[in-house]
């Protein structure tokens, strides 16, 4: 029958320089069964902690073979490497790793976090394993609060938690005193009598004389197996628990748990990306709060809501533009019309052109200086700059005289009605309207529509509106932009000073990126430690994209905190002096800056997670 555990020809060196290497391992052969106690003995150096390394998985750079159960570790992917040190192999040390912030039972508990056993389950058992080691008592404590013995039994109750079928222990019982020395190799046994495979690496020689089998390494090779007695198994093996990824929510609470333990440095933090969150939702809002007082206050004000449209060469709006025009937001109706732009008119027996011949309209009528509009039928009004064609010296002169007006072959009489104040781009232009219907006698036909007045529901989509028309290469002309340039100044203010508070999140993210690093460097052994019990690098990065998010969050809920609270006060003052609220309760705008913050804050975290994945497992266990 195949034995458990074998090796052939395994060989590692050290490379010392580029160029010059020190081998550890010499070759070592061996085989392993279930129910062996086997002590590694040999001087310091001889390769017995390199040789534990390899076996754990923690160490893949070697030459030659490991077989277990008949499978070779050398073609395990990188994801079935991590279920080996979950299922397979539980590691004890001599300096126990236990991670300090973390209960004893929590400390037992995190070996089946890491592989997504249920929570009840591994409680229970984690609490069967502590009583199996007789520290039940403890498991509130943390490991700081036991003694050197009482935290070798409580790595050893980890490493038994996943039920591995091998138990790999590095000088377990180094560090503790005869007592606990004698405790720790007692269970060790049980272990073995439960039917697993215990390999530890010892230098005392009343530890070895204590194992089944005593294997001596000397210069990275094996000089001596001797086979001492047989211990017998007496219960049946446990089958291997056979866990699943860990579940992200699992992640998430490790992440959180370590936040917790900086929480002044990490709120710290928070707050510094709040500034900048808080900044960009109170200057949105603000945007928004003005925008909205300006439609209050234009809101009588037909001119200012109203867009005068034309096709760049004065031909017909085609309909589908119309139809376009009508979808847009905020476009509340349109007025139809239209515009001559080569007729002539006569007065004096001298011919003059009319720039622009428009068809009044009652809806929409420019401001009248003298006279009358042009409601009756052979009626006419004129601009200024007409009237001073037709009376040099008195421009009101010019009012109840008649002209001709040519155009198509066809000459019409009418009456000067008034005098009107032109305020559209083409005031230096002969301009004029006749009354209602007149402009059809001009064209012997239905009037083409070359002329629209579009009237907006709100002063507020006048940029908007017109960006979307001039996009159909249509022309566009507001008489009154008042309100046109109040909302651009807003626009443009409410942009710059946004960017101000993307700086400063830029500033946070960098905080960010910095304590992560930090906390990288501060916890590089606890990471050793969760790879050991095997946590996959993607388990790493997710736990600290999670604390990064953590932050991020954090940072966006006190920040739409801090918004609040300043428009309130804010809103307060300017309903009692200007009788209404400048600062806008947008619910949009507050879930943005969350957004933002949890954006900005992973993004920085993403440099700090892989550098915190990418550590050798080897070298994060002996950090310090």
């Amino acid at each position: 029958m195949a034995k458990l555990l074998r090796l052939a020809n395994i060989m590692k060196s050290y490379f010392i320089t580029k160029v010059t290497k020190q081998d550890v391992l010499k070759g070592i052969d061996i085989e392993f069964d279930r129910g062996e106690m086997v002590a590694l003995v040999g001087e310091s150096g001889c390769g017995k902690s390199t040789l534990i390394n390899i076996l754990g998985g923690l160490d893949s750079e070697y030459t030659g073979s490991i077989i277990v159960k008949g499978k070779f570790i050398r073609d395990f992917t990188e994801s079935e490497m991590d279920d080996y040190r979950k299922k397979r192999v539980g590691l004890i040390f001599q300096n126990y790793n236990l991670i300090n912030h973390m209960t004893v039972l929590e400390n037992v508990e995190v070996a089946m976090q890491m592989s997504d056993i249920d929570p009840k389950v591994r409680k229970k058992r984690a609490m069967d394993l502590l009583k199996m080691a007789g520290l039940n008592q403890y498991a509130k404590k943390l490991p700081t609060q036991l003694s050197g013995g009482q935290q070798q039994r409580v790595a050893i109750a980890r490493a038994l938690a996943n039920n591995p079928s091998i138990i790999l222990a590095d000088e377990p019982t180094g560090a503790l005193d005869k007592d606990s020395a004698e405790i720790i190799m007692t269970i060790l046994k049980k272990i073995v009598e439960s039917g697993k495979l215990v390999i530890l690496v010892t230098h005392s020689h009343l530890v070895a004389e204590q194992c089944s089998r005593i294997v001596e390494i000397d210069d990275g090779k094996i000089v001596s197996d001797e086979t001492k007695f047989v211990i017998k198994v007496k219960g049946e093996y446990e089958k291997v628990i056979m866990p699943k990824p860990i579940k992200t929510k699992d992640i998430a609470k490790l992440s959180y748990r370590n936040v917790k333990q900086k929480l002044s440095r990490n709120l710290f933090v928070s707050i510094g990306m709040s500034i900048g969150i808080a900044a960009i939702v109170l200057i949105l809002a603000l945007g928004m709060g003005l925008k909205t007082y300006v439609k209050e206050v234009y809101a009588d004000n037909l001119s200012s809501r109203q867009i005068t449209v034309t096709t760049q060469d004065q031909t017909s709006i085609s309909d589908s533009q119309l139809s376009s025009i009508l979808d847009l937001e905020g476009v509340d109706s349109i007025i139809y019309s239209g515009v001559i732009t080569d007729s002539t008119f006569t007065y004096d027996a001298t011919d003059k052109s009319i720039t622009n011949l428009s068809e009044f309209d009652n809806e929409f009528y420019p401001d009248l200086l003298y006279g009358n509009y042009p409601v009756q039928s052979g009626t006419i009004l004129i601009n200024l700059k007409f009237a001073s064609l037709i009376s040099e010296d008195s421009v009101i002169a010019a009012v109840g005289q008649t002209i001709d007006v040519n155009y198509n072959g066809y000459t019409y009489t009418y009456t000067i009605s008034g005098i009107y104040d032109d305020l559209s781009e083409n005031s230096g232009s002969t301009n004029a309207y006749l009354a209602s219907g007149d402009l059809n006698h001009l064209f012997q036909s239905e009037a083409l529509t070359n002329v629209i007045y579009v009237q907006l529901s709100d002063v507020t989509y006048i940029n908007t509106v017109i960006d979307d028309i001039n996009a159909l290469r249509l022309h566009t002309y507001q008489a009154n932009n008042e309100a046109q340039e109040i909302i651009t100044y807003i626009e443009l203010g409410t942009n710059v000073l946004s960017g101000v508070g993307f700086i400063s999140m830029v500033v946070a993210a960098i905080m960010i990126f910095v304590v992560l690093y930090v906390s990288v460097a501060e916890r590089t052994k606890e990471i050793g430690i969760l790879r050991a019990i095997g946590a996959q690098k993607k388990d790493i990065r997710k736990m600290f994209m999670f604390e990064a998010g953590i932050l991020g969050i954090a940072g966006g809920l006190i920040g739409i905190t801090f918004t609040l609270l300043i428009s309130i006060a804010t809103n307060v003052i300017t309903s009692i002096s200007l009788q209404t609220q400048l600062i806008s309760y947008h619910l949009t705008y507050y879930f943005i800056g969350i957004i933002i913050s949890l954006s900005v804050s992973v993004l920085a975290g993403i440099a700090p997670s892989m550098k915190a994945s990418e550590l050798d497992p080897v070298e994060a266990l002996r950090y310090e």
